[in-house]
Formats: C-alpha cells, structure tokens, sequence
C-alpha cells in the first residue's frame, strides 16, 4: 500500500506511538484496537514496527494468530518476528526482512515453519506488505495462513510419487528377473531331471554291480540334484524380491516336507529337544508355498523350544480331515467350523513345556505379542503362521495350560484333486499318451525322456503350429496335451483354444517359467488353467500328470482307465522300466 493510498487508520496512529517512548500504553492501545480492526479474521494477521535499531518486531496480531501461535497477545508483543519460526527458515526471512528494511521492496511472500508455544509445528504461508503510515515509521503488515494439512498433502504427494518411482524401476527390475528366471528355469528343469533319472540309473547299479564303483558317483549326482534344488529357490527369492509379493502356492508333499523340516530342525533346536514324526497314512498334498510353510514349521518349533529350557520332546503329528466325515478326536473342534465345507491336512506341534495360561494363549497370535526377553522378543512367530494359514484357506490356534505343554495346530485345504500317494508299479501296458509342446528342445526332450520312463507314450512339436497339425491326425490318439506358454508365433493360448475346438474335452497342462499374474496378463489363459512352474521335478511332473489324467478334463475320472466311481482314486499304476519308485498325484 503506497504512502498516499490511504490516510493511517487510529490503530495505525496509535502503533506509531511505539517511536515516541510510551511503549507500553501505545501497546495496550493496539492490542485493543487490534481487536476492533482485525477480529476473528479467517487467516492470522501480525503487525510489525520496521526500524534500523531493532529490526521487525511484533506491535499487534488477531486472535486468530493468537490460536495459531498458541500464545498470547502479550507473549507475542514486542518480540522479534523471527523469533517464532524455525531455526532452519529465519535466514531465508532474514533476507526478505533486509531488503523490506533496506527499502528494496515493500512485499514479501514465503512459506516456513512455525513453531507453536507447545512445540509443535505449524507450516504457513506468509504474505506482506509494507505500510507507510503519514505519521511515524513503517510498519509490515503480515497475513498468516494455516497451510499444515496441504503442506502434509504435498508430502504425501511426493512419497507417493518416489514410490511410483521405486515401484517403476522394480517393475523394471521384475521384468528383467522374470525373463532370466524364465530362461534359467528351464535349464536348471533340464538338469534336475536328468540328475534325478540318472540317479535311479545308478541306484541300480548300485545293487546290481558294485556299491563301491558307483556310490560315489551316485553321491555326486545327489549333490548335482541339492544345487539345482538350491538355484530353483534363489529364482523364487529373486522374483519375490524384484515383484514385492509371496509366490505362487506350488503343489506341496506335505510329508516330505515336515520330514525336510524335521531334518533341519534336529541341528536347529539341539540334541537336548528331540523331535518325533508321526504323520498319517495316505497324507493329501496340498497347495502351498513351500517356503511359508517350512517357516511356519519351523516358528512353532522354536516357540516349543523356548517354552522347554532344561530340554523336552516335541512331537509333530498329521491327518487328513474330511468336512463332511470328522475323525472322532477332531469332532467339537471350534476353529473347524470358521472353515468351508471340504477336505483339509492338519499339522499338530506338541512341546512339553511350561504352557500359557488362558490370558496368554488368547493373545498368543497378536502380532508383536511376546513373553520373551531380549533378541527373541520380536512377537512375530506365530502371527505369521497364522496369516500364512488364513491366506491359504485354512486356519491356525493353539491349546495350552501352564505346567502341561502347548498344541499348536494349522489346517490348510487340500489340493484339488489329491488323493494317497500313488505307486508306480511294472505293468505291462501304456499309461497313457502324452503331446508335448515347447520351443525349448531340452525341455522337449527331458519331458519325453521323464514321462517315457514312467510308462506313458510321448508326442512332441515344436510350436503350436506343429501341434494342430498332429492334433488334425485322426490316427494319433491322445489322452493329455503338455504345453508351454509363451512361445513364438502362436502362444500357449491361442493354441490351447485350437485344441479344445479340435479334440474337446483333452486335458491341457502348461507349463511357464513366468509367475501366474504374468502368464494370465502376457499369456492370456484361463486364471484357473493347471499350470507347472518351471523348473518342475520329476516327481512333481509325474504327480501332476497322473492327478489330470486321473480326474480328466472336466474333473471326472478319466474314461480310458474304466473310473466311474465318485471318491478319489487311491492308487494308479503305470509301467516302470527296471524299478519301482513312488510319487504322489
């Protein structure tokens, strides 16, 4: 506002009396005319003397300001006006103050901090003009705008644009990990499955020639196998890491696992905690991530540890449980009844321990819930067992009383289709034949050389192309179709629609070294479609293969075998060239 805009108002007049001497009336006067003039404006307002001995200090503000500031008028009359914002911000005010001082300009605008009485801080947006009244000196004549909550939006605005950001070049990073893993995948698919076929070869040997000569050759082929299983969990980890998410549930031998886990948990928990398995005949497999479901063994085991310090038995139990036919001991159960309808494993970890009380056990799964001390107080072990169950469809809960122990239980579904262990025994006829589709050749021929040896008749193409030509072959009969996904020139996809339209009713594996959320948007199959992950075991191939055929392509028992029945079939038997070995469907 210029000198000659406006006459000074009586505030202005009185506020000019500062530079007479009677500093204390003249504040009064202004504090009351202040009033009068400023009210409850919606924004605080600060009026400041500008003189060369003491700079810019506060003569009267507006309630608002008061509220703001969290002080009083008489707090803030005659104080320095750097004197309320933040250490880091009073040199950059200090420069705009200097030139409103040197007579430069006679604005200013900033945003700062401003530090309440309380200690808390409040952004705000400064905005001042100088007023010359025609009688005394200048005065700067500030409005103060609460600006915390846009200044925290701006905040958040930013974060989320560096996790856009972040999120991007993990995106960027997924896909790049997603094509190694795709393409190591297969190779460690290939080493693993002629590890594991020339290791029966030796077992062979082994009894029939020598021990001596070939044990250890068979012993480096077991260690061939460890490595390849060891490289396929990195890829896991890796792409997990890359894509910040679980992978996907794979089609788990609970059996084999908690006896993998048992192993590991006999150096982990020490000699003084034996460990005793007791695991159900005919276990249903279910599907699940391995990884998860090792952790979460291994948590509620050394939970049971901690619960035993001078040492004690831990017992790990198994069962199957049918919804709609209960064993008599799990009848009544509570936590059952939170399930669906269907068919469930279950997995009992008893510890002879000093047990919890009902307090404690009902808190038991609070996340960060802990009654230890010191480096194993993160209270985190069983929360994440029991998410991991939930995620998985099931359930987890415990049963304890002190001075006798602790039962911890978690339930998962079982995997669709699952049924007992099937045996693979001599026979003397064909299990089936089987069309294989891969650009991969070494994929193409380790999938023949595995399913040829397990007794099935194998068909392999290249492409898709290849495919349908074999497929338009009345003279070719098929019982199964495995194929890869991303293939050049036709996809998985489309071919698998040109298949159904051609042979309806053929059951269709595939294959992917991808993740599922990667094959269903680049691939474009069904999100229910049976896929293999890549690199797969021979085990875990047969067991898939022998469950499709088993259960067809619409979920009924395969016609070629003669089932008609409606419970799962128990054990299928194919034809095993010079020795038997068992896997599970």
């Amino acid at each position: 506002m210029r000198r000659d805009d406006k006459r000074p108002s009586d505030g202005l007049t009185t506020a000019a009396a500062l530079t007479s001497g009677n500093l204390g009336e003249a504040l009064r006067a202004s504090e009351q005319q202040s009033w009068r003039q400023f009210g409850r404006a919606p924004v605080g307002l600060m009026l400041a003397g500008l003189t060369t001995d003491r700079g810019c200090v506060c003569v009267a503000v507006n309630e608002t300001y008061c509220e703001l500031s969290g002080r009083s008028r008489e707090e803030i009359s005659g104080a320095d006006f750097l004197s309320f914002f933040h250490p880091e911000d009073q040199s950059a005010l200090d420069m705009l103050l200097a030139d409103v001082l040197s007579g430069a300009t006679d604005r200013i605008a900033a945003d700062a901090r401003l530090i309440r009485k309380d200690g808390e801080i409040a952004w705000v947006r400064l905005t001042g003009s100088v007023i010359r009244p025609s009688v005394g000196g200048r005065y700067l004549a500030t409005f103060v705008e609460d600006i915390t909550a846009s200044e925290q939006a701006r905040t958040e605005i930013q974060r989320l644009e560096r996790e856009l950001q972040r999120s991007r070049r993990l995106g960027s990073l997924g896909q790049l990990v997603g094509g190694i893993s795709h393409d190591f995948s297969n190779t460690l698919t290939v080493i693993a499955n002629y590890a594991s076929l020339v290791r029966d070869e030796l077992v062979i040997a082994e009894a029939t020639e020598s021990a001596a000569k070939w044990g250890p050759v068979r012993w480096d082929v077991d260690h061939i196998a460890e490595a390849a299983d060891h490289a396929k969990s990195l890829i896991r980890h890796l792409v997990a890491f890359a894509k910040r998410q679980e992978t996907e549930p794979e089609l788990v031998d609970l059996g084999q696992m908690i006896s993998d886990a048992t192993g590991l948990l006999s150096e982990v928990l020490g000699e003084h905690v034996p460990i005793v398995s007791r695991q159900a005949d005919g276990l249903w497999e279910v599907q699940a991530d391995p990884g998860l479901l090792q952790q979460s063994i291994v948590n509620i085991a050394l939970n049971a540890r901690d619960a035993m310090p001078g040492g004690g038995q831990v017992v790990i139990e198994t069962a199957n449980i049918d919804m709609d036919d209960l064993p008599t001991d799990w009848q009544g159960t509570a936590e059952l009844a939170e399930l669906l309808p269907g068919r469930y494993v279950a997995i009992r970890v008893t510890d002879a321990g000093t047990g919890m009380d009902a307090g404690t056990a009902e808190r038991a799964f609070e996340p960060f819930f802990t009654t230890k001390g010191g480096d194993s107080a993160a209270g985190l072990g069983l929360p994440v067992v029991r998410r991991f169950a939930t995620q998985a469809g099931g359930n987890a809960w415990l049963r304890s009383e002190p001075g006798r122990g602790t039962t911890v239980t978690v339930v998962l579904p079982a995997a669709d289709g699952s049924a007992s262990p099937a045996i693979y025994q001599g026979a003397t006829e064909s299990a089936g034949t089987l069309l294989v589709v891969d650009d991969e050749l070494a994929i193409r021929n380790v999938a023949h050389r595995v399913l040829t040896t397990a007794g099935y008749q194998v068909v392999t193409a290249s492409n898709g192309d290849e495919a349908v030509r074999l497929l338009g072959d009345p003279n070719l009969s098929l019982d199964m179709i495995l194929t890869d996904i991303v293939m050049p020139g036709m996809t998985g996809a489309a071919f698998a629609a040109r298949a159904r339209a051609m042979r309806p009713g053929l059951p269709i594996l595939f294959m992917s070294g991808y993740d599922r959320p990667d094959v269903a948007e680049a691939g474009g199959i069904d999100p229910f479609a049976q896929i293999i992950s890549k690199p797969f075991s021979r085990p875990a191939l047969l067991a898939k293969v022998s469950q499709m055929l088993t259960a067809g392509a619409s979920g009924r028992p395969h016609e070629k075998f003669g089932l008609t029945g409606r419970g799962p079939i128990r054990r299928v038997t194919f034809c095993q060239p010079r020795i038997t070995f068992s896997v599970h469907a």
